[in-house]
């Protein structure tokens, strides 16, 4: 196991110790191989009662790895705990909410099987818990290059001074990204000349779950507000030299969402859309436009819709129920395959 995950579970465990005063025991990964334990098991004992909990430890929890344990649960019929370094109150609310049961190193954690119930939020982590920096491969210039990689597999063969021209990051960037790719395991040489990406769908999910907080924050141009939310059925987009994101590009996709919020995609504000449907600007507002970061052409380009990565991304970042249903649609019928495609 990671040293960085084992050392996750065993800080999460004695702080809930410490605060809920119940033993709380960290059990090894069974060797049974029917067990389907991903990280060991955690026994909780309260008087004469126990309780056992698979463990499933992740690093970071963020609205849209949420979504992804509920859409995509990898432990099915069996209770679990998802330990994080962690888990911000919004963040607790919403696991509460879904009933995701979790326990970081701060000693928050949610957990629900009667007459066992703890609800614990708010603390901060210590300083000396802080954690450790991201990767680069997961910071805004490698999270555009992953975004290019998956759309268009073929590209990780080319040159890195092509990739650097075609994602717009610099060379020397482009050379960590790909280094960080192989130690992560994302990424493997097939001769001298080739390489191949692998366990693709775990990459996804990595950058779904990164992409909210650390590229798309940085994207956002501008918010409007506008009354009548159905003003983009009768909008071509592409006349305004835009595309769809989020809610709309998957009613587009799917048929089956109602939009509330409006993303759209664009190099600048389109000030001929803005005027024409009576956009009001509003920093809360229910139309957000936010810049592009892939400079290819894609199977929907001609639609007027982003990549189906970024349609599926957006909606688990809401962390709306509606939203992460349609999303699990979109990712069974355009990603779920991907890693079955020749790289």
């Amino acid at each position: 196991m990671n040293q960085g995950i084992e050392n996750i579970i065993n800080k999460a465990v004695e702080r809930l110790t410490q605060a809920t005063g119940m033993k709380v025991v960290y059990l090894a990964k069974p060797q049974n191989k029917k067990n389907n334990y991903p990280h060991g098991l955690i026994r909780i004992a309260y008087q004469k009662i126990q309780w056992f909990f698979a463990v499933k430890a992740k690093k970071r929890m963020t609205r849209s790895t949420v979504a992804i344990e509920k859409t995509q649960p990898e432990i099915l019929a069996q209770d679990y705990i998802l330990f994080t370094e962690y888990v911000t109150p919004p963040i607790a609310d919403l696991m509460k909410e879904t009933d995701q049961f979790f326990m970081d190193t701060a000693g928050n954690g949610y957990i629900n099987k009667p007459p066992l119930y703890i609800f614990i939020k708010g603390n901060k982590l210590p300083e000396s818990l802080k954690t450790a920096p991201t990767k680069r491969l997961f910071k805004p210039a490698g999270l555009k290059v992953v975004f290019a990689l998956l759309n268009i597999p073929e590209m990780v063969n080319l040159p890195y001074r092509q990739i650097a021209k075609m994602t717009g990051v610099a060379l020397g960037t482009v050379d960590w990204i790909f280094r960080d790719l192989k130690e992560m395991g994302f990424l493997i040489k097939t001769s001298k000349r080739t390489r191949k990406m692998t366990n693709v769908l775990t990459l996804i999910k990595r950058w779904v779950e990164v992409y909210p907080d650390q590229l798309r924050p940085k994207i956002v141009i501008e918010r409007f507000h506008v009354d009548q939310i159905n003003w983009w059925k009768d909008v071509r987009i592409m006349d305004y030299d835009a595309c769809w994101g989020g809610e709309v590009a998957a009613a587009k996709l799917t048929k089956q969402l109602k939009p509330e919020k409006i993303t759209i995609y664009a190099n600048e504000t389109p000030m001929k859309l803005v005027i024409e449907k009576k956009l009001r600007k509003a920093t809360d507002g229910n139309v957000e436009i936010l810049m592009p970061f892939w400079k290819f052409n894609h199977n929907l380009t001609e639609t007027g819709i982003v990549p189906q990565l970024l349609v599926y991304a957006d909606l688990m970042a809401t962390g709306d129920d509606r939203n992460i249903e349609t999303a699990g649609i979109i990712y069974d019928n355009y990603l779920s395959q991907l890693d079955r495609k020749d790289r």
